[in-house]
């Protein structure tokens, strides 16, 4: 117990191996900063479950969410806007069964008048050395909006059409900013604004925020090497779980401070939590058949007969009220909230799920578990219960019952329907559109987004267009849409007719594909997980059978992948297995594994994310032959029925040809032309703005009377102004022209800033010999030094240039706060990106750009950006 001890006082106390925090204070703000605050009231609590003072309840509480934005800054003065960014509202009705809700961010599914969030509050203008308001600005900032009365539990919340009971609600605004506006920088403290308002509190900001919890705990990657111990200090505004490392999943409330029993784990490989917080944790990794859908009994066994399930719940149910009272009574309540919810959840997802596949309906109907009040359907509300929902993978529940309930009420709205055939299976667009009649608010997104993942794996990307561009346009879920926007990049170059080698698999290499051969296949199928299921195999071994059958084993040849050991080939041929470089490549496990059966050429003709599918696959083979054969035949048909028809059709067919060709060669030199003339006319915009930003730094030296160094700094500029105009005209520039502009640019950018930067060149590579188009890197550090750089005052740039499978490959890091994912970057950027594609267009050459924050997959902040040139 001592050693238990010591190791987390040692834990606590070790600051090396957290981040540092830099304090911002009120001197520190500058022009587009911004942070937003919370104003909550309280409503009397009258339902059952956690007290009136837990602070993180979705019901009974109204949430309003301030953003303030510094909009100028003077030598003497700063001026903030604040502006409405989201107002939540949900209490219970003190007579009736269920609760009034308003949230701006779904009023479009309510029909919610007079909301718009967005709308300004108040200006106001403060002295920046005493930190006193001078001037504040008033609009008219009465905000009014009608609260929809929601039943409780589950049957009603599937009813997009709620009645008409609404309850009409208004909200000062000003009255209720104004107080935390007046004194917000005379009591900014050495990090934070100051709140003297109750209630009030910073939730989020566009600088860093003083950490208000730390945990340290391991990640257990069985990959890793080394010490995994993790210790981290982080702001969090609201109870969260928190991904560390590839395998742990915390669960964070802003306060806790938690370390993991190390040595117990080393030992025994039991995970064990001790500090504040430590409960939540310990319940979710030490009873892993309430934390993990898959690890529960119920799904084990094959339940036909309702009393069998309720035989099976009996003592999960005694064993989660004694473990939750018992070994977790100093639980928070919102924690213990969140399991409650969770297994209620699980019940009916599993009830459901029985359910349909049940062939004595009648039998679950009277047996009470089907009953719309019974406990584990009326005690739960969808619609708000999003806040208590899990997302770790097989823990979430309540992700899981929606898919499920979707799926029960589509089945209930063909067998009512006389429109909708129930033979036919749905539709994609009849699928999604009747997900959007179900649910509404955060439900309908979130099902939606599941839908279309689900939909973009099994379909093509064309065939379910519409619903993406829907689902993309309407949810004001960004978290949502930019999950479904990250899988349709991720799938978009498995459409058909595509190259495989377009798709980026290192695979593909050992496919030996033949250029011009389309009358043979290739079956290939990628299998992400660990071992070879039975099923998968069997599958292999009966498509063999058949293609040997229909005389097709020359045709068609088997390329199967999974991941087994080596030794075991011969076992379990046809598979092969998958070698360690490659896995890591793939990077395809959430999607799962892929199947994709293409000509010999690597044009796909059909792809399917999921189990090994073997079905449809001779089909297509057959019906690809056959267009080939038809057309073949008809060739030979129409030879037979006159020669000198032919003959005088191809001579036809020959001058036309001839015509056509010279006058399309014409109208491609001229289109030549003009690409080229733009791409010339976006070089010249770009050379005077990247002159600009040299002179720039030269003028901060002139104007801080540094007259030697801008001296010396004019002749470094006239020879970066000698390059830039020698190679303006030029196409392509060698690698050490284009290098040496980059060294004198960056020199330059020190003048206003005291960074470092470091420019590596790989011993392979001869950057005399090498050309590439110009000005083509130089763009992208300048966004390192505004975003990374700027903001600061400081930091480090760091490029490296290298080959890797006859690519050009440039890496250019820094360590600033990283990019707005959604930021379209500054003219440089949006310039060379419409270089990409002129450049693509001449020379049929694919440059690759990707932009990505560091905080993604590394421990640090900052933007890495890596360009791909191919030689």
């Amino acid at each position: 117990m001592k050693a238990r001890l010591l190791f987390l006082f040692l834990c606590l106390t070790w600051s090396g191996w957290a981040e540092s925090f830099t304090p911002y204070s009120r001197d520190s703000l500058k022009k587009g900063d911004w942070f937003t605050f919370e104003c909550v009231n309280y409503y009397p609590y009258v339902a059952p479950g956690i007290k009136e003072e837990i602070p993180w309840r979705a019901e009974n509480i109204r949430r309003v969410i301030i953003r303030a934005t510094v909009t100028d800054r003077t030598d003497k003065s700063i001026s903030i806007d604040y502006t409405l960014d989201n107002l939540y509202d949900c209490h219970n009705d003190q007579k009736k069964q269920g609760f009034y809700y308003f949230d701006s961010r779904y009023q479009q599914d309510f029909a919610f008048k007079d909301s718009v969030s967005g709308k300004q509050i108040l200006h106001a203008t403060y002295d920046r050395k005493s930190g006193k308001a001078l001037i504040s600005d008033k609009v008219n900032s009465l905000y009014s909006y009608s609260k929809a009365y929601i039943p409780f539990g589950v049957r009603q919340e599937g009813l997009s059409t709620y009645t008409e009971v609404s309850v009409h609600d208004s909200l000062d605004l000003e009255k209720l900013v104004i107080p935390t506006a007046d004194d917000l920088l005379t009591g900014w403290k050495k990090d934070v604004p100051n709140f003297p308002v109750p209630n009030t509190r910073i939730i989020e900001a566009s600088f860093p925020l003083p950490p208000n919890t730390e945990f340290t705990c391991c990640d257990f990657d069985i990959d890793a090497s080394g010490d995994s111990t993790i210790h981290k200090k982080i702001f969090i505004p609201y109870p969260t779980e928190y991904k560390v490392g590839k395998q742990t999943t915390l669960l964070l409330t802003p306060g806790d401070s938690i370390v993991q029993d190390k040595k117990l784990y080393t030992d025994t490989h039991l995970i064990r939590y001790e500090g504040r917080g430590n409960e939540q944790n310990n319940f979710q990794y030490g009873y892993r058949r309430f934390a993990n859908l898959y690890e529960s009994d119920i799904f084990v066994f094959d339940l036909k007969q309702p009393e069998q399930m309720e035989k099976a719940f009996q003592p999960r149910n005694a064993l989660f009220q004694t473990v939750l009272e018992k070994d977790f009574g100093k639980m928070d309540p919102y924690w213990r909230k969140v399991f409650e919810r969770t297994e209620q959840y699980f019940k009916g997802e599993a009830i459901l799920t029985y359910y349909m596949h049940a062939t004595d309906k009648e039998a679950w109907h009277k047996s009470g578990l089907l009953n719309w009040q019974a406990p584990h359907f009326a005690s739960v509300n969808p619609l708000i219960d999003y806040a208590y929902g899990l997302k770790k993978a097989n823990a979430a529940n309540y992700y899981y019952f929606l898919y499920r309930y979707s799926i029960y009420k589509k089945q209930e709205l063909k067998s009512d329907n006389l429109c909708l055939n129930k033979q036919k299976e749905l539709t994609p667009q009849e699928d999604y559109l009747l997900n959007k009649l179900i649910f509404s608010g955060f439900p309908k997104y979130l099902i939606n987004r599941t839908n279309l993942a689900i939909l973009m794996s099994s379909k093509m990307l064309c065939e379910i267009q519409e619903d993406y561009n829907d689902f993309i346009t309407s949810c004001p879920d960004t978290s949502l849409t930019n999950e479904v926007k990250r899988v349709y990049n991720k799938l978009l170059p498995f459409e058909i007719g595509k190259k495989i080698s377009e798709t980026g698999l290192m695979i593909t290499d050992s496919l030996h594909l033949k250029k011009g051969s389309d009358r043979k296949y290739i079956l290939l199928y990628l299998s992400t997980n660990s071992g070879l299921p039975a099923y998968e195999l069997q599958n292999a071994l009966d498509l063999k059978q058949l293609l040997q059958t229909e005389g097709l084993t020359s045709t068609v040849q088997l390329e199967l992948y999974s991941k087994f050991s080596s030794h075991n080939a011969e076992v379990v041929k046809p598979f092969k297995a998958i070698p360690e470089k490659q896995i890591q490549d793939l990077n395809l496990r959430e999607l799962g594994p892929v199947t994709i059966l293409m000509r010999e050429d690597g044009t796909m003709l059909y792809r399917k994310f999921g189990y090994f599918d073997t079905d449809p696959i001779l089909d297509l083979v057959k019906k690809d032959l056959n267009r080939e054969d038809k057309s073949f035949n008809d060739f030979i048909k129409g030879f037979k029925e006159g020669v000198i028809g032919a003959l005088l059709l191809a001579a036809i067919i020959g001058l036309i040809y001839y015509f056509r060709t010279k006058n399309k060669q014409k109208q491609e030199l001229n289109r030549r032309r003009i690409r080229e003339l733009e791409l010339r006319a976006i070089r010249s915009q770009m050379n005077p703005h990247f002159i600009f930003n040299a002179l720039s730094s030269i003028q901060n030296l002139i104007n801080r009377s540094a007259n030697q160094e801008a001296n010396k700094y004019l002749i470094d500029f006239s020879r970066l102004l000698r390059k830039v105009l020698a190679t303006s005209e030029k196409k392509l520039v060698t690698l050490s022209d284009e290098i040496e502009q980059l060294q004198l640019y960056l020199k330059l950018e020190q003048l206003r800033f005291p960074f470092s930067y470091s420019l590596t060149v790989d011993e392979n590579i001869q950057p005399d010999t090498i050309e590439i188009p110009g000005m083509l890197i130089q763009p992208f550090v300048e966004n390192a030094v505004k975003h990374g750089i700027a903001p600061r005052g400081t930091g480090e740039i760091i490029i490296r240039l290298s080959l890797q499978n006859q690519l050009l490959i440039i890496d250019i890091t820094d360590d600033g706060p990283g990019l707005d994912t959604d930021a379209n970057g500054g003219f440089g950027i949006r310039a060379v990106t419409n270089e990409f594609e002129i450049l693509k267009t001449l020379y049929n050459t694919e440059i690759g750009v990707t932009i990505e924050n560091r905080q993604e997959k590394e421990a640090v902040s900052g933007c890495h950006v890596r360009l791909s040139i191919p030689l």
